[in-house]
């Protein structure tokens, strides 16, 4: 043998090859390591830094600040929802997640190259010698280690199989399986017969778990077949029974097992037996049962599966018998006796198909609805547009920019370059709104701005302030600016009236059924409406009381509408 394998195997040319870089590789690499004295381990890229390692963790450090449940309103980070629908049964607006967001991250797959192979076949040895930047990373390493022991289970669940990077295997395709050997050879004997020895017949058959043996008077069967008939399994009957219940226009299929288990060949066919039943017709317009053959032969220890189909297209109760005739032998004494398959079926409704058409006519039927209530809004919205109403306070489109501001502000005074500055920072803060000249309005808008931008608005608001709350005109006599103060007032305390009268009748009436109200209601809703009142008629006092007296010592008046 061993002559045989040096004489005809020879070795394998890459392995040769492999083994001839190998050494190649390592000569030069001991070469440049003497040249620039270094270790070899220092002349290969990423081993000493471990970048690969480093950016597992931070992508794990990442994935485990996620929150495992993302809501669909109020962070800024997260994505809106888009419009998805698998099936009918589904919702159809689902959120956009990631599966760090569903608390399913993805687990981290390590790459890397064995020590061995490193130190043996790439000779990538010896002890590093670059100097490590430990000052520059210590305030790093110490937030790192705090977000580690921070995130320790998240990331244990992330990572569960973390190690270190130079016990790795190199990441590759799979080999190849081995081939299935072949099965050996059989023997083949040849002998010659000396003895002439008789030969009997022997009749029998297996039906499911029946064995039927037909014996006679000269010949004695092998025990064989009566130890077969005493085993558990075994099942005396002559009939056979096949029950079908299946939705309509579906098949269904059973099967009845036949072997011959003696030394003739056995013939056998298929007779129907008419019955008449009460219960059942008789006579169907379509066959339901189907056979794969009616006559056929089964050789002597031939097995073979009788298969029984039906299908039917309407619904109903059937029922056939059928007798399974062997046609060169009985295996009765008496003819009466038959082997008999019994085969009933039950038809009913498709539950499963008739329900998947329910469904799709219930989103039919939901989208028809939505389509008609958009419809409805949308003509609504445009009545409501195009359509004239009355105004609560007609009077004041025919007041001028002055008036307005005074009525809003009845403690300002107005200058028409610092409200245009106004007016013009008020955009900025809110595009495509139109400023309604009223301060209170202009500072709740600032208030809502970040703090630089809001003390940036501030510093505004402040230069303005100065202007703004001038004494008022000394032209007119004192007498004539008190009179169109107070009335300047007192028109914005009967808006008010009519403000809070509107917004009381808009809140009782805005159901659509018509119910009488009690008078417990009436009395709540006019208690209300004296509450707010009261509170409206106090300020419309104190800002009477401030421009007189202001007016009276002629003074500038003393009120921060910044704060």
């Amino acid at each position: 043998m061993n002559q045989f394998a040096k004489k005809y195997i020879q070795p394998d040319r890459d392995l040769l090859n492999w083994e001839k870089w190998v050494k190649v590789r390592e000569e030069e690499i001991l070469t440049i390591g003497q040249r620039i004295q270094r270790p070899p381990i220092d002349m290969v890229m990423n081993l000493h830094e471990k970048v690969r390692e480093d950016k597992e963790m931070k992508s794990m450090l990442q994935d485990a600040q996620v929150k495992e449940r993302a809501t669909v309103r109020g962070e800024p980070w997260e994505q809106p929802v888009r419009l998805k629908q698998r099936c009918y049964c589904e919702p159809v607006y689902e959120a956009h997640r990631k599966p760090e967001d569903i608390g399913r991250p993805r687990i981290i797959e390590h790459i890397g190259v064995p020590r061995f192979i490193l130190e043996n076949e790439k000779n990538v040895h010896g002890i590093s010698e670059r100097d490590k930047c430990v000052r520059l990373n210590k305030e790093y390493q110490k937030y790192k280690q705090k977000r580690e022991d921070q995130y320790k289970e998240k990331i244990k669940k992330m990572d569960p199989y973390r190690s270190d990077i130079s016990e790795l295997f190199v990441k590759g395709n799979r080999p190849k399986p081995p081939s299935k050997p072949l099965p050996p050879l059989p023997e083949i004997k040849i002998s010659t017969v000396d003895e002439y020895e008789e030969t009997f017949t022997v009749h029998a058959v297996r039906i499911n778990n029946t064995v039927f043996v037909k014996e006679s008077a000269e010949q004695h069967l092998m025990s064989e077949l009566h130890n077969m008939q005493e085993e558990k399994w075994h099942e005396s009957c002559t009939s056979w029974s096949y029950y079908f219940n299946v939705p309509k226009s579906r098949v269904g299929r059973a099967k009845l097992f036949l072997q011959n288990l003696g030394t003739v060949t056995l013939r056998y066919c298929w007779k129907k037996i008419r019955q008449q039943t009460p219960f059942i017709q008789e006579e169907v317009t379509s066959q339901v049962f189907f056979f794969n053959k009616n006559e056929d032969i089964l050789s002597p220890g031939q097995t073979r599966e009788v298969y029984f189909t039906f299908v039917s297209c309407d619904i109903g109760l059937y029922r056939e018998l059928w007798e399974l005739s062997f046609c060169n032998v009985s295996f009765f004494e008496n003819l009466t006796q038959k082997f008999v398959i019994n085969l009933q079926a039950d038809t009913i409704e498709d539950t499963e198909k008739i329900r998947r058409k329910v469904d799709i006519l219930k989103v039919r039927l939901n989208r028809k609805a939505i389509r008609k209530l958009i419809r409805g809004l949308l003509n609504y919205v445009f009545n409501k547009v195009t359509s004239v109403e009355p105004q609560i306070y007609p009077y004041q489109k025919f007041l001028l920019e002055s008036e307005i501001f005074l009525m809003k502000n009845p403690v300002c005074f107005y200058h028409q370059s610092e409200v245009m500055k106004l007016k013009e920072s008020y955009s900025q803060m809110k595009p495509g709104e139109v400023w309604d000249l009223s301060i209170a309005s202009w500072r709740k808008a600032m208030m809502k701005k970040d703090f630089v931008e809001r003390m940036q608005y501030f510093g505004m608001l402040k230069q303005s302030q100065n202007i703004l709350l001038k004494p008022w005109q000394e032209d007119e006599s004192l007498l004539a600016l008190k009179h169109s103060a107070v009335k300047l007032i007192l028109s914005r305390l009967a808006d008010k009236f009519d403000q809070v009268y509107a917004d009381l009748n808009l809140n009782s009436n805005g159901n659509d059924t018509e119910v009488e109200e009690d008078s417990d209601d009436k009395l709540l809703e006019r208690m209300i409406f004296y509450i707010r009142m009261r509170d409206h008629v106090g300020m419309a006092v104190e800002y009477c009381a401030g421009v007189v007296r202001s007016l009276d010592l002629n003074r500038w008046i003393p009120f921060d509408f910044c704060q």
